[in-house]
């Protein structure tokens, strides 16, 4: 037998059957008897493992009754194999129908390979730099882990874990594989041994590609056949969590394979590339949230002093710059709170928020700069100057951000183009998910998965979204997304039977993927914002006229309502605790629940109820819902 394919699974059915799919189609390619199928489950609670049985009984299934991790579950079908070469696949890909036959027609006269990796794409068509790696010495780990590898992505100074100075689409020797495809010959695997089950998660491929490197073998990186990667989702990661395990893993590492000195320096190199990524992230995901909003606030107090220089009106002052600076503070808050109320930095641009920002300042301006007393005003005239600016300056600053960088900002559009790219038989289905997904005013634009369907799709114009059926095939699937790019903004690959998979939700509550710009539900910072709004206007409310008497009273107290103004709670919150209930739009802690204000009586009526509330919120109806229950 030449192939053993070992997929490791825990609750990601949607994705499993994607893998599963693919990898038996490309075995087929093998001949009858050359391959065979390994799945094992790390007790999965999403119908995983009754679905391998019932719809692909000639896999191999191994179903273990707890999760022992990614390293122990791979080892029990490892020991179980009886192909030449053995295949470590991510439960979250999808391979080429001839990405089997054309490894083992390259590694066949090369006796020297142990082990051999691929090119890996996202979901979204773009290149994965883990797809090659090397050595991670003290100094390769704190340059990946603070993010120093991104200043020079080719250096092989800078990024010699990535091995960066090896391109993307050379075929060349590496020194670590992913674990996400890891291909391996089984007589290396019998020399070294297999996965080191101190690993739980993350580190057993980088450890055993060393080992299979010590052992006098050698590492390829094949890049003629790329596979689909979705990346993440078979460990349904979160920031922390995976931060702690991949210290652990990487602490494991430095202890196995480093001594002395330099194993306290790869602990150290970990612990300072964590925290510097950590302040890394924050400085980059606070520029992209508020760099507008800041400009906003800089530009307002520039109009402000030129408003002052305009009308002089500070010329016979004793004290001119007190006042000078009540006017321009003035014009900054209330650029500031208008923003950030009407959410005129949301991108892409929406004309009429920003109207709306502009128009809410200019009356702030005016209001506050009323109420200030004589000595802190320049004059009337200078503040009707200055309001007059930050009415139209936000709009202004978003048409020139437009026109000079196109490429990062651009407006919204009321008639969003979507290209379809799916078999004859899929498509009518994907096109009738894409309009109950995301409304009827779309432009739909279905093609095949073919060079010359999708460029018949371009000349309609650039897409803002392409969608991609993985009912297409891994090799059809690449294609297109490669092809799409070339006409479209953002690039999606629709897995099939997700459950909220990819975080996105349909209008009547049905799990859908997550793409760019989402269903009329909390996924959206707009509905989000209104939300507040809701919880800010009704926490005065409370504060005003009191709790209310009756059942509820409890929940409208004071005390939630001060809690609420300060964002640590909203007033209706979702139930969780049923499976997939994570992967909700984040809220706060309610005072009340999604619905009917009290707790559902079952898991299955509070993801019901949740989601709805996630994927169709309305305002008006969890307004009638608050005043409704507050005179119970």
């Amino acid at each position: 037998m030449k192939l053993t394919v070992v997929v490791v699974s825990f609750n990601v059915k949607g994705y499993l059957s994607l893998c599963v799919s693919s990898a038996l189609k490309a075995m087929q390619r093998l001949g009858q008897g050359q391959s065979e199928l390994f799945v094992v489950d790390n007790a999965s609670v999403d119908g995983s493992v009754d679905w391998i049985r019932r719809v692909h009984p000639e896999v191999q299934l191994i179903a273990h009754p707890k999760n022992v991790g990614f390293s122990a579950a791979n080892n029990l079908a490892i020991r179980q194999a009886k192909g030449e070469w053995v295949l470590l696949l991510n439960p979250d890909t999808v391979v080429p129908e001839d990405t089997f036959e054309r490894i083992l027609a390259h590694v066949q006269d090369r006796p020297e390979i142990g082990g051999l990796g691929v090119p890996m794409y996202d979901g979204t068509g773009a290149w994965l730099p883990e797809s090659k790696r090397g050595m991670p010495t003290p100094w390769a780990s704190f340059c990946r882990l603070s993010g120093a590898w991104r200043l020079a992505p080719r250096s092989r100074k800078l990024n010699s874990y990535y091995f960066g100075h090896v391109d993307q689409d050379q075929t060349a020797n590496v020194e670590v594989l992913s674990g996400a495809f890891m291909w391996m010959r089984k007589a290396a695997l019998d020399q070294v041994g297999l996965l080191d089950e101190a690993f739980f998660m993350y580190g057993e491929d980088i450890d055993l590609s060393i080992r299979i490197v010590n052992g006098g073998w050698v590492n390829c990186y094949y890049s003629e056949t790329p596979i689909v990667h979705f990346k993440g989702e078979s460990t349904k990661k979160g920031s922390l969590s995976y931060v702690r395990v991949f210290h652990n893993a990487m602490r494991i590492f430095s202890e196995k394979h480093f001594a002395g000195g330099q194993a306290r320096a790869m602990r150290w190199m970990i612990r300072l590339g964590i925290r510097l990524r950590a302040v890394s992230a924050f400085v980059h995901g606070a520029v992209q949230r508020h760099s507008l909003t800041v400009a906003d606030v800089a530009l307002s107090a520039l109009l402000g002093f030129a408003a002052v220089g305009l009308h002089g009106a500070t010329t016979e002052m004793d004290h001119p710059w007190i006042p000078t600076v009540s006017l321009v503070a003035v014009g900054a808050v209330s650029t500031w709170w208008s923003g950030r109320w009407f959410g005129s930095s949301d991108r892409p641009f929406h004309r009429l928020r920003i109207l709306m920002a502009g128009s809410a300042a200019s009356v702030s301006v005016v209001l506050i700069y009323s109420l200030l007393p004589e000595s802190l005003r320049v004059s009337r005239l200078a503040a009707s100057f200055l309001a007059v600016f930050v009415a139209f300056c936000p709009m202004v600053l978003r048409f020139f951000l437009v026109a000079t960088r196109p490429s990062r900002y651009r407006w919204k559009i009321a008639r969003p183009k979507v290209t379809v790219a799916a078999p004859k038989h899929a498509q009518d289905e994907l096109v009738q998910w894409v309009r109950s997904s995301y409304g009827s005013a779309l432009e739909v634009n279905v093609v095949g998965p073919t060079q010359g369907a999708m460029a018949r799709g371009g000349n309609r114009g650039r897409s803002d979204l392409v969608l991609v059926a993985a009912s297409l095939g891994g090799a059809q699937c690449l294609e297109a997304i490669r092809l799409g790019r070339e006409h479209a903004e953002d690039v999606r690959i629709v897995p099939e039977d997700l459950l909220l998979a990819l975080g996105g939700l349909r209008r009547d509550g049905a799990p859908t993927a997550n793409l760019s710009w989402g269903a009329d539900g909390l996924g959206r910072k707009d509905r989000l914002r209104t939300k507040r709004r809701l919880d800010v206007l009704w926490a005065s409310v409370v504060l005003i006229f009191g709790p209310g008497r009756g059942k509820y009273a409890a929940a409208f107290s004071r005390s939630n309502a001060w809690h609420v103004l300060q964002g640590r709670m909203t007033w209706i919150g979702f139930h969780g605790g049923w499976e997939g209930s994570d992967r909700l739009p984040l809220l706060a802690k309610g005072a009340l629940f999604a619905g009917t204000g009290d707790r559902a009586p079952n898991s299955e009526e509070a993801r019901r109820l949740d989601l709805r509330h996630a994927s169709d919120f309305g305002w008006m109806r969890d307004l009638e819902l608050l005043m409704n229950l507050r005179m119970d």
